[in-house]
């Protein structure tokens, strides 16, 4: 094998080595540029508001469901009042049975709708949720408030 030849095979060797690593350095840090990109955007502005806006009508919609039904089962009890639960027909006892495994239901659904907005409001990348309880703008009120769990 020549001089030359050996030079020419350990440049193409080189290049590999050196080359393929480093497209996939550049590759890796251009996209971590454009998710900081997207960041910026008015579409990610209006995305964020749009999540926080569908997730508090969910929140309160499961509310509403928690609400009704915990009247439902009261008045529902009201129908048996002064008679010992053991002494219920059957059906009653398992219709009662049903409510509250629905109520359980609702509740668990809220307690993670509540805990995925908590999670997002608290979120220290997002620097206007640090105006909570101090002059915020009304149209940030809804954004920083927080739910308690059930």
């Amino acid at each position: 094998m020549s001089g030359k030849t050996f030079a020419a095979g350990c440049a193409v060797g080189l290049a590999l080595v050196v080359g393929v690593p480093s497209c996939l350095v550049y590759n890796h840090l251009s996209s971590r540029s454009e998710k900081t990109r997207d960041i910026g955007t008015a579409d990610y502005v209006l995305e964020n508001y749009r999540w926080f806006k569908g997730q508090e009508a969910d929140i309160g919609q499961v509310n509403a469901q928690i609400s009704s039904m915990k009247v439902e089962i009261s008045d529902y009890v009201k129908d048996f009042k002064g008679s010992p639960r053991a002494e219920w027909p059957f059906d009653a006892r398992e219709e009662l049975a049903r409510k509250e495994s629905v109520l359980r239901g609702y509740m668990s659904q809220y307690n993670m709708l509540a805990g995925d907005y908590n999670e997002r409001v608290s979120d220290v990348t997002r620097g206007w949720t640090r105006w909570k309880g101090k002059d915020a703008p009304d149209e940030l009120e809804s954004y920083i408030k927080t739910y308690d769990k059930k």
